[in-house]
């Protein structure tokens, strides 16, 4: 098999890992500095894309973890709509996720809110050398993580932990901190037990139709799972969350259906039910968690981490990753070069 650039991605995650946590712990003080002298009211998430979806799980930690507002919008929307999602009573902070530093929309996002003085702007990028790094007033460099692939693996991971690493720091949470700190030797070994499933159902033919589930920050990774094999396959994917599902989407389900639940343990009775649904009328269900033993599924996809839910985050990635990177094999197509997409998505003035 050829090692194409999104293979070799995936699999140097954990150690991509260990440099993003080095980077934020090295940066704790500063950090608290700054929102000590801000004193924000208010964070938002912003992004486009994948790194839209890395907002979406930052927000969802870094509310539950600071006790701050926190949620996220997609970048456009901070300058098209800023009605909508600026209090002119509150001071904030945006954070810009952007895997280039070069997307036009959060670029645009990060000009608008400085120039009009909405918003402290904190960037999370791997390019050190690009218009957001230049632009925001605080920047999280993650320039050990850098891409060949058009579609994003590594990079979306390492933008969440560097979020994740931050709702930590803040409040001074070494409980959670410990765990995040855990993530690079607990991936390595996720990664080496979950590849060869990962394959065999990447082949599988069976399913034309796959449907992610996720609540709270389980939900941007059950986006970003559904992103990459919508973009590497071209497959019918589609996102929802697993309670919500059950009003009106599950129509849709049949024996051609396969959905994927990223279980959460805090809300386990619920998943359970949803799951036995999904069973009930024809679909495939595949579980990917910890202790997933109460579940009647499918396929059971055991992380085995030992990590509390919000801590867990980036380690349902890989598998979700390598079964796009092999379905894509398995079709013919090529995985770093996704069809109609570009590594950037710039706009015209």
């Amino acid at each position: 098999m050829v090692q194409t650039h999104t293979y070799q991605e995936i699999k140097r995650q954990p150690e991509t890992w260990r440099q993003t946590i080095g980077m934020a712990l090295s940066r704790a003080d500063e950090v608290k500095q700054t929102f000590a002298a801000l004193q924000p009211e208010e964070v938002i998430f912003t992004g486009c894309g994948t790194s839209y979806y890395v907002s979406i799980a930052a927000a969802a930690a870094f509310q539950e973890k600071t006790g701050l507002p926190a949620w996220s919008v997609p970048a456009s929307e901070v300058f098209l709509n800023p009605g909508s999602v600026f209090s002119k009573k509150r001071k904030t902070i945006l954070v810009g996720c952007s895997r280039s530093g070069n997307t036009t929309e959060v670029v645009r996002a990060i000009e608008f809110a400085r120039q009009n003085k909405l918003a402290h702007c904190f960037a999370i990028t791997t390019r050190p050398s690009s218009q957001l790094a230049d632009k925001a007033d605080t920047v999280f460099h993650l320039s050990h993580v850098q891409e060949n692939s058009v579609v994003m693996t590594g990079s979306f991971t390492n933008m969440l932990l560097a979020a994740q690493l931050l709702a930590g720091i803040l409040p001074g949470d070494e409980a959670y901190l410990g765990e995040l700190k855990r993530l690079p030797e607990i991936g390595e070994d996720v990664i080496a037990r979950v590849e060869s499933l990962a394959k065999d159902i990447g082949k599988d033919r069976n399913f034309s139709h796959y449907i992610y589930l996720g609540m709270g920050a389980q939900f941007g990774l059950a986006n970003e799972g559904m992103l990459k094999l919508k973009e590497m396959t071209q497959l019918f994917s589609e996102t929802f969350n697993p309670l919500e599902f059950r009003h009106g989407p599950i129509s849709v389900l049949d024996e051609k259906c396969r959905v994927i639940l990223l279980s959460s343990q805090s809300i386990r009775p619920y998943e359970r039910d949803v799951v036995d649904d999904v069973r009930k009328f024809g679909a495939n269900a595949l579980v990917i968690g910890d202790r997933l033993e109460d579940f009647q599924c499918d396929i059971k996809i055991e992380l085995n981490s030992g990590l509390t839910d919000l801590a867990r985050g980036v380690l349902y990635l890989p598998f979700l990753q390598l079964l796009a990177y092999y379905r894509t094999l398995d079709l013919g197509l090529n995985p770093d070069r996704p069809r109609n997409l570009d590594k950037v998505v710039l706009l015209k003035n």
